[in-house]
């Protein structure tokens, strides 16, 4: 059992001379939330209950470096605590580190939403010294949320979305029939765990920027530059329905800079992209397309106000519109290319679960990923707000 959680996902990367940044896997076919995901936790939870009963693993030292080649006590300890986790298996010299290990590292990040460099650093060391009794609790929790979330699974066809994993599934007869990449809420503006159902499909659609975006950053951001709502076709308008307001007659520097209202025309550069799913919540948050593409080629992606922006957006657009009216991908893909705004609504609304889950079992694996939002009880905190990263100014949900 032990060796079955952790080599699961063992894999294999190119070699490379120079660092290069690896893409995040394709998200997962086989569903989060099942009967048979339940009963993979459940046995998850036993086995780290065995492991804390033992002791537990040990800990690296703080701000080290490990990488193949090296030879010495840490790299004992590296594969000690690899072995009790069961990303490799017993054997072998203790003190080298060798492909068997760099392969077992990778697979160790994989199952925790790193990427798979093969080297023992930063996130990936303070990962693997979280406690064992401490990701038992993690798995814990997460057999609670499964186990609150599975009874409301009943329809024929759902979608989930992970704001953990970064990931979208399409789900219809206990099949995953669509995936996606996603992009989630920042750490200071999480997207929540929300139900509803995708009843239309936008084309071309505005973007009303919500009064708190507009306040704390689309105002200063006028402020430092003037040209920014030229140049992402923001209009400023009195009220809701009231008259436009030419921005070069509005003091920015006055209190009556945030009583205004802004609507940014549709097009490449709007920031809901050229697709919005509709789907109506006291929380107003929504799945979309993005401009900010480059953003689905990191492993985590927590970049947005609280909504969901969808690399496959098309594609899943495609399956909750299946059957309808022949709105096929390709005719999806041919309205957006002729432009103009078009409403879709759906002939078979489709519910929608936006959910918490930073551990559950894959194909045999044991994952986790960071508790970003604080919502585990602070299981893991990788340390790293990636919405701090250095990115190109925009105003975006």
């Amino acid at each position: 059992m032990a060796v079955g959680f952790g080599l699961a996902l063992l894999v294999a990367a190119p070699a490379y001379a120079q660092r290069q940044r690896i893409p995040p896997p394709e998200p997962s076919s086989e569903p989060w939330v099942s009967p048979a995901g339940l009963d993979g936790l459940q046995s998850a939870v036993g086995f780290y209950q065995r492991i804390v009963s033992a002791g537990g693993w040990p800990r690296l030292p703080d701000r080290i470096t490990l990488r193949p080649g090296d030879s010495d006590a840490n790299v004992a300890i590296l594969r000690r605590r690899l072995e009790l986790s069961g990303d490799i298996r017993p054997g072998g010299d203790a003190y080298a580190f060798d492909s068997k290990l760099e392969a077992a590292v990778k697979s160790y990040q994989l199952r925790n939403g790193l990427e798979p460099t093969g080297i023992v650093y930063g996130i990936t060391q303070r990962s693997l010294n979280v406690p064992a009794d401490t990701r038992l609790r993690q798995l814990q929790l997460n057999l609670g949320r499964m186990q609150q979330l599975l009874p409301k699974l009943n329809a024929p066809r759902y979608i989930l979305m992970n704001s953990a994993s970064f990931e979208l599934q399409g789900i219809s007869g206990g099949r995953v029939e669509v995936v996606s990449r996603t992009i989630a809420g920042k750490r200071a503006t999480p997207t929540p765990v929300v139900s509803a159902t995708v009843q239309a499909i936008n084309l071309y659609p505005y973007w009303y920027v919500p009064g708190t975006i507009a306040k704390a950053a689309l105002v200063p951001q006028v402020r430092k530059d003037p040209s920014y709502l030229y140049r992402e076709r923001i209009r400023v308008f009195s009220s809701f329905g009231g008259e436009e307001i030419d921005p070069a007659l509005v003091n920015w520097w006055g209190p009556e800079a945030d009583r205004y209202v802004f609507r940014q025309d549709p097009g490449p550069q709007n920031a809901l992209g050229l697709l919005r799913f509709d789907m109506p919540n006291k929380h107003i948050v929504y799945m979309h397309d993005t401009p900010m593409k480059n953003l689905f080629g990191f492993f985590e992606r927590a970049y947005s106000a609280g909504c969901v922006r969808l690399e496959n957006f098309v594609g899943v657009a495609e399956w909750v519109l299946a059957g309808q009216d022949g709105w096929t991908r390709d005719a999806i893909e041919a309205a957006l290319a002729q432009g103009g705004a078009k409403t879709i609504k759906a002939a078979r609304p489709v519910p929608v679960h936006f959910i918490y889950l930073t551990a559950w079992v894959q194909n045999g694996a044991v994952l986790f990923r960071n508790d970003l939002y604080n919502r585990d009880e602070s299981a893991f905190d990788g340390g790293e707000d990636v919405a701090a990263r250095a990115m190109p100014t925009t105003i975006a949900p």
